[in-house]
């Protein structure tokens, strides 16, 4: 019975290991603020890094979205809207858009699709923003990874 359960568990680890992580669940609402949500941390599959954040907007109008990534090694990047990591300097006017997708009442950041993350110290800081005509809304996690076989 114990081997049983091992196989069970190892097959269950496996599966939510290959499984991409998303962070704002349906019966989780996800806000961003103009003084800056805390939002729920995250550990990722540091081989096969899949990350996504899920945020309502209420009645804002998204113009502009941003992704950012602080690491410990001291490297500040924001995310591109084709998917790669360039160096920011760290000044609002100098982010880029990375044209996430929105629905009627909602933004997908696709934070990391597939990537490989080996050789990153963790926890890596992650800011995802959006910008309306007036202000700009973002939220801050921790990203911790975790190294399967």
């Amino acid at each position: 019975m114990l081997k049983v359960t091992n196989i069970i568990a190892s097959i269950l680890f496996l599966v939510l290991s290959i499984s991409a992580t998303t962070i704002g669940a349906a019966s989780e609402n996800l806000e961003l603020v103009t003084w800056g949500s805390i939002l729920p941390n995250a550990t990722i599959d540091a081989h096969r890094a899949n990350l996504n954040i899920q945020v309502e907007l209420g009645d804002d109008v998204p113009l502009k979205t941003h992704i950012t990534a602080h690491t410990p090694a001291g490297n500040i990047l924001q995310r591109t809207n084709l998917g790669y990591w360039v160096p920011w300097s760290g000044k609002l006017n100098d982010l880029v858009d990375t044209f996430s997708p929105k629905t009627n009442k909602a933004i997908n950041f696709k934070i990391f699709k597939d990537d490989d993350l080996t050789e990153e110290l963790f926890p890596i800081k992650i800011m995802v923003a959006y910008r309306t005509a007036t202000e700009l809304k973002f939220g801050v996690f921790d990203l911790a990874g975790r190294r399967t076989q």
